[in-house]
C-alpha cells in the first residue's frame, strides 16, 4: 500500500505541474526510484493511472471545501475563504492539464465534470441560499441560473484555450477578479460592506 501511496503522489504532482499528456510512466517511476514494471502492479496502464489521480484532486477538494463551508457560516467568507484554497492548491497546476484531459483521457475528464455538476453545483447553490436568508446576498437572485453563471466564470479562468496568444497571464489575479465580480454582482449593501472590510483574507501575492 505505501508504494501505491507514493505512487499516486508521485503521479499527481507530475501531471499537475508538467501536464498529463507530457508524463510517461516512465517519468513517474523515475521520480521515486521504483522500476515501470512495478508501476503496472497497481495500475494497469496510465489512463487508470491519470483516473485515480483525479478522483484523489477531487476528494481533496472536496474534503476541504466541505470543512471550509462547515466551520465558516458566513456565506461571503465562505466564497473568500474557498477561493484561497483554491489558489492554494492550484497554484503549480499545469494550464494544459485540463485539455490534456478533454482530448486524451475522457472518462478521467467526464469523471471531473460530474464532480462539477454534481459537488460543485450544490455548493454554491447553496452558498447563494444561505447569503440570501442572511440578508448579505439579494433577494431577487434566481439562485439555480446565478450558480451556473457563476461555475461558467470560474472554471473559465481553466480554460487555457480562452488566453491563446497571452504570453504572460497572472491566474491569481484574473481567478480574484472573478470572485469581485460574482460578488459585487449578488451582494446587498450590508453584503458589499462585509465583503470591502475582508481584505481578501489570506489571498495576497
Amino acid at each position: 500500500m505505501e508504494v501505491q501511496v507514493r505512487i499516486l503522489g508521485a503521479a499527481t504532482k507530475l501531471f499537475m505541474e508538467l501536464g498529463v499528456r507530457n508524463i510517461s510512466m516512465d517519468d513517474v517511476a523515475k521520480s521515486i526510484s521504483i522500476s515501470k514494471k512495478t508501476i503496472y502492479k497497481y495500475y494497469q496502464d496510465k489512463d487508470q493511472l491519470v483516473y485515480n489521480t483525479i478522483s484523489a484532486h477531487i476528494a481533496e477538494m472536496e474534503k476541504n471545501i466541505t470543512q471550509i463551508m462547515t466551520a465558516e457560516s458566513n456565506p461571503v467568507l465562505q466564497i473568500a475563504k474557498i477561493a484561497d484554497f483554491v489558489l492554494e492548491m492550484n497554484k503549480n497546476v499545469h494550464p494544459c492539464v485540463l485539455l490534456d484531459l478533454q482530448k486524451f483521457y475522457p472518462e478521467s475528464y467526464t469523471h471531473l465534470t460530474e464532480h462539477r455538476n454534481k459537488f460543485v453545483f450544490q455548493s454554491i447553490n447553496q452558498n447563494i441560499k444561505n447569503g440570501i436568508e442572511a440578508g448579505l446576498f439579494r433577494s431577487d437572485l434566481h439562485h439555480n441560473r446565478v450558480t451556473r453563471i457563476y461555475m461558467c466564470l470560474i472554471f473559465s479562468m481553466f480554460q487555457n484555450t480562452l488566453f491563446e496568444g497571452e504570453e504572460q497571464r497572472d491566474f491569481r489575479e484574473e481567478y480574484i477578479e472573478t470572485i469581485k465580480y460574482h460578488l459585487y454582482a449578488v451582494t446587498t449593501e450590508k453584503g458589499k460592506a462585509l465583503f470591502k472590510e475582508i481584505s481578501w483574507l489570506s489571498i495576497q501575492p
